[in-house]
């Protein structure tokens, strides 16, 4: 392609970047057609305006000739003008005698739909319903079915005919062969090989990124000389081997699964560790992963039987893989309240997995079914059960060997502490006297206490010493067992307990983190505090626990299914920093009510109401660590009963790591009461004889405080010695300073030291299958209060093989994922392919690479989609091989001027004559503009660089970040769905909300005011030329030369040279600089920087 010569206006930057550039919009008309129009129409026009039933006022809708031809009143709908359409008329109600629908009928539209109908009529009307009437409107499902399974796209694999190329160069290559077979048909000549310069350019930047740097260039020129095909080759393998590799083809597939690191709606939560998954998928692509093998994790990686492991970093990476279901736009509004938004959730996975891995719009068969291909809404709601089957969760990734070591030590640290601690309590415990006890009640003679605190009876004791203690005990003792009976009666009568955690972690129920890996002990325990004065944290009564070695570890526990049986579920738990209870509904996990925040190291009951259409929306209770909760950091914590509202960054509350819970017992009930506490440890206080003295009181206390502090030195305290250990802790009468003994301090010191080494978690959104499967209703029109005939768990009918069932435990992901990833599957390898052929030709060989059905586009060249293919497969599901094979074909190698045949023939070039020059994507602009001025970081991985903004918006989660993103790629930089970074969305970035496989190409003048007036621009411009004005450079035209080699990969014609000079001088002048002094000048190469950034051949493909 030739570029036109630089000129001295420096306004011609915006002219050049302006010019020519084609305009190419994503096929949404039918898509907003077939999810909103054509079922609103189906649901509130077709009664009275449909060709087999009514046709009121001689008005059809239900066919686009329908309402072309218009009824008495004229034309409904004028595409472009909804102001001028009757139909918008109607909805509207603004006339009282044309109202659509009538209120006999439903009456009027939601606000909602009449702009989606406005949108649709503004956009352009688009209604695929042309071949309407070639199905009879009476044929069965099955006729139907049978007619559209024979589509292309579903056939089986063919092998390609044997075709010659030709010439030599266009015969070695199968890819070479079927395209030139298709030009020798058509008459159309191809275009010359391209040279050099364009060959290591085109290749560097379209499977890296990334420019070829001068060097690299020059390397690749001096080696075509002598062997062009061994260069070339040689060249594509190092490309293949560059770790950027993976990163450019990453940033493709992100595309697919809609990759986006917040959830946008009003709060923007984020999607915690979502960069794990993009450099889960640069790893895929660099390692060559078989793609079979990555669709495999993608759908269903917690449910392999030989996961794959990542040896160096000691995770599982096919856990990952799952997050793809967890990216795009979620709802925080109730779950329980508004039932839709989890099915919002489920529909948006389905949609984004059947057209990521099979290019099938199955979503348009979720209120009927799909008008053009073969699939059903039965089809749609079997796959809507095997989504809504599974639960989202967060996966703990490390290794069973990460602190394996560490948690080994602390285990093997805790006797000594405790014999230690033992050892300093006996003392205490022998001196505990009425001297003591006395105090203590002194201290507290502000607020009785009350029969629950042992100090209560202490306090008779001393008030009725006058008159002797041993009648006020007895009577005490009478008040005690009543009150105890009492408790347990009320605790019987009102509550029904849901689970008990006091025997250990009951069956049925599931974990996650490392602090349950080995829970250890259920009782008798302790957990060391790992900062401050104290030594102990707590003394753990029976119950599970998060922080018994460490509160750094993280952990999650989830029960069943839970069925509704009460109006209430209260939880007994401690806790702290950010940990959470809840009930999750319909698998939502963002929404703000049914939680509970943890944040009280004593033990209390926290409640959450549990509303009546329940049962349909497959709850569950669990408890998170804050690692473990999705909902963290929370924006709405104070509605959520919680301590705070959290608008900080993710990385401001994580930074401390600490965070724990524990549990002893969930229980149901139907009153906003909780469970009362009971009193049986205060038995022993009143067992035997009543004391005659307030000294033989004493000395009970101090038997008593005696036989607990055995108890725990031998490890096998009761829940009621633990009861005594903590009053007495609590208030003074034993030790709890890390300090109590130099033993002691050592102890505790080293403890510490060996805690700090417990590494954080590593977290990653993502599914598990966690009991048994359950089928669904099919929703008539989509709408979930509307249940019709239940379908079982399955996938669509036309890929599945006879006789194949979904087992009866799990979701059935597991068996889908082998459906889709078998070799037999028709449209697998078939939409992989033309996913990386358009990524190297900038079109597929189906234009529409997320549809294969009716609606999208048929393939250019069958023959060679499907060889490929069988290639793919046969080749073990390279990506590599694929791209290898593709970028080293005659066809890649074209230059991008067309012959005079090919332009008048073929001016579209389907038949790729000549290679489709076009501009390089919003990312590898940014990138070619922090590589060409020196201050690209190559760093690969990470968690993401926040974005440059001007204003931090912590209410929508969106905080100021550096403004060239720490010379970081952009595939690092965090993408929000409530404001992607701006420099590139001028340049077309998907907006993230749904897959899209094909990027807008739009042509704006937005675009050339980025390049020239962004801040990002002007400042790589300006590091550009500080490193220019230091190269060294004799004179100022060998720094020309530079500023193309290093820009454009290329020298400077002639007439380049002369036009940038004389640029050059011009802008001199206008600084006040003479031409002797342009040399040095930074300002000056400043503005020749930032005129090679503008210029379109340095953000164009050649």
């Amino acid at each position: 392609m030739r570029f036109p010569h630089l000129q001295l206006p420096l306004i011609l930057p915006l002219v050049v970047v302006l010019a020519e550039l084609p305009v190419v919009g994503a096929d949404s008309g039918s898509a907003l057609f077939e999810s909103k129009i054509r079922p609103l129409l189906a649901e509130h026009c077709y009664e009275c305006h449909s060709a087999d039933k009514k046709q009121k006022a001689g008005l059809v809708l239900d066919s686009k000739a329908g309402w072309e031809k218009g009824g008495d009143s004229g034309t409904p709908i004028v595409p472009g003008k909804p102001e001028d359409s009757l139909l918008m008329k109607a909805v509207r109600y603004t006339d009282k005698d044309l109202q659509m629908p009538p209120e006999k009928a439903g009456g009027k539209l939601t606000d909602a739909q009449i702009a989606d109908l406005e949108n649709w009529i503004k956009n352009g009307a688009d209604d695929p319903r042309t071949n309407a009437a070639a199905l009879p409107v009476k044929q069965s499902w099955a006729e139907i079915f049978a007619k559209r399974k024979q589509w292309w796209s579903l056939q089986p694999l063919r092998a390609a005919s044997p075709t010659e190329g030709g010439a030599p160069e266009w015969s070695g290559n199968p890819v070479d062969r079927l395209l030139r077979a298709r030009m020798r048909a058509e008459n159309v000549a191809p275009s010359p090989r391209a040279n050099a310069p364009v060959l290591v350019r085109r290749v560097t930047l379209l499977l890296t990124g990334l420019p070829p740097t001068p060097a690299e260039v020059d390397a690749f020129a001096a080696a075509s000389q002598t062997d062009p095909v061994g260069a070339y080759a040689a060249l594509v393998d190092r490309l293949l081997a560059s770790p950027h590799f993976g990163e450019c083809f990453a940033r493709h597939w992100l595309d697919v699964v809609r990759f986006t690191e917040t959830h946008g709606n009003e709060w923007n939560y984020d999607v915690a560790y979502a960069w794990r998954y993009r450099d889960y998928v640069i790893r895929a692509f660099n390692d060559d992963l078989p793609y079979d093998q990555f669709v495999r994790e993608q759908i269903a990686g917690d449910l392999l039987e030989h996961p794959r492991w990542n040896r160096a970093g000691d995770f599982n990476e096919s856990l990952i893989g799952t997050a793809f279901y967890r990216f795009g736009e979620v709802n925080h509004d109730s779950c329980a309240v508004f039932g839709a938004i989890g099915y919002d959730i489920a529909d948006d996975q389905l949609d984004t997995l059947t057209k990521a891995f099979q290019a099938t719009t199955v979503a348009c068969a979720r209120c009927h079914d799909h008008k053009l291909d073969a699939i059903s809404t039965k089809d749609y709601h079997a796959l809507l059960a095997v989504l809504r089957s599974t639960r989202l969760v967060q996966h703990t990734l490390d290794g069973p060997d990460v602190n394996r070591d560490t948690t080994a030590a602390l285990k093997a640290d805790k006797p000594a502490i405790r014999a230690e601690l033992a050892a300093i309590w006996r003392r205490e415990a022998a001196s505990l006297d009425e001297v003591k006890l006395q105090a203590l009640a002194a201290a507290a003679k502000d607020k009785e206490p009350d029969i629950s605190n042992p100090l209560h009876a202490w306090s008779v004791a001393g008030q009725a010493a006058a008159n002797g203690v041993d009648a006020a005990w007895t009577q005490l003792a009478a008040e005690q067992a009543h009150e105890t009976a009492e408790r347990a009666e009320f605790n019987r009568t009102r509550f029904k307990t849901l689970a008990d955690f006091r025997s250990g972690v009951p069956a049925g129920w599931h974990t996650d983190g490392m602090a349950l890996r080995d829970p250890g002990p259920t009782g008798a325990d302790f957990a060391v505090a790992t900062e401050g004065d104290a030594a102990l944290k707590a003394v753990l009564p029976a119950g599970v626990y998060s922080f018994a070695l460490s509160d750094k570890l993280n952990a999650a526990l989830r029960s069943p299914t839970l069925r509704r049986t009460n109006n209430r579920v209260s939880f007994e738990v401690m806790g702290g920093r950010f940990s959470l209870a809840r009930i999750v509904f319909n698998n939502c996990q963002l929404n703000y009510n049914h939680q509970r925040s943890i944040h009280d190291d004593d033990w209390k009951w926290l409640s959450i109401d549990y509303p009546r259409n329940s049962d349909e929306l497959h709850p569950y209770a669990e408890l998170l660590t804050f690692w473990d909760n999705p909902k963290f950091p929370d924006p709405l914590g104070t509605l959520g009963k919680d301590v705070e509202n959290q608008r900080g960054p993710w990385d401001q509350y994580a930074q401390n790591p600490r965070t724990w819970w524990g549990i002893r017992r969930i229980v149901l009930s139907d009153r906003p009461e909780t469970p009362k506490g009971e009193l049986t440890y205060l038995d022993r206080l009143f067992a035997g004889a009543p004391p005659r003295t307030p000294q033989e009181a004493a000395a009970r206390y101090a038997t008593i405080a005696g036989a607990v502090v055995e108890a725990f030195a031998a490890g096998r305290a009761t829940d009621d010695d633990v009861c005594w250990l903590a009053w007495l802790l609590r208030n003074g009468l034993l030790s709890n300073k890390a300090d109590a003994s130099p033993k002691l301090a050592e102890l505790i010191a080293g403890y510490r030291r060996v805690e700090s080494q417990i590494v954080p978690p590593r977290m990653m959104p993502g599914m598990a299958d966690e009991g048994p499967g359950f089928p669904q209703p099919v929703l008539q029109r989509g709408d979930f209060t509307k249940p019709g005939d239940v379908v079982e768990r399955a996938y669509v009918q036309v890929l599945t093989p006879d006789g194949f069932r979904v087992g009866a435990q799990g979701s059935g992901r597991a068996e889908i994922a082998q459906l889709i990833a078998s070799p037999d599957n028709p449209l697998t390898a078939r939409v992989m392919v033309n996913r990386v052929w358009q990524w190297i030709f900038g079109k597929g060989i189906v234009g529409t690479p997320d549809d294969f059905g009716h609606l999208g586009d048929l393939p250019s060249h069958p023959e060679l989609l499907d060889e490929l293919a069988r290639r793919f497969i046969a080749n073990g599901w390279s990506t590599k091989h694929l791209v290898r094979e593709l970028v080293l074909s005659r066809a890649f190698q074209s230059a991008s001027a067309p012959s005079a045949e090919a332009r008048q023939r073929d001016p579209e070039n389907v038949l790729l004559s000549h290679f489709n020059a076009r501009r390089v994507d919003a990312e590898v602009i940014r990138d070619s503009i922090l590589a060409v001025s020196g201050r690209l970081d190559p760093k690969l991985y990470g968690p993401s660089i926040l974005p440059y903004r001007e204003k931090a918006d912590p209410d929508k989660r969106l905080f100021v970040g550096p403004l060239d993103g720490e010379g970081r790629r952009s595939i690092y930089l965090k993408f929000q769905l409530m404001e992607a970074p701006r420099f590139l969305s001028a340049f077309n970035l998907p907006g993230g909300k749904v897959a899209q496989g094909r990027r807008d190409s739009s042509n704006v003048p937005a675009q050339s005011l980025a390049l020239l007036n962004d801040p990002f621009v002007l400042a790589m411009a300006d590091f550009w030329a500080s490193r220019l004005v230091a190269d060294g450079s004799p004179t100022v035209a060998d720094r020309v030369d530079a500023l193309f080699r290093q820009a454009l990969g290329r020298p400077p014609s002639a007439a380049d040279r002369e036009s940038c000079l004389a640029a050059l001088r011009s802008l001199a002048a206008e600084r006040g600089v003479n031409e002797a002094e342009i040399l040095p000048n930074r300002d000056v190469w400043k503005d020749a920087a930032h005129m090679m950034f503008n210029l379109k051949e340095f953000i164009f493909v050649p």
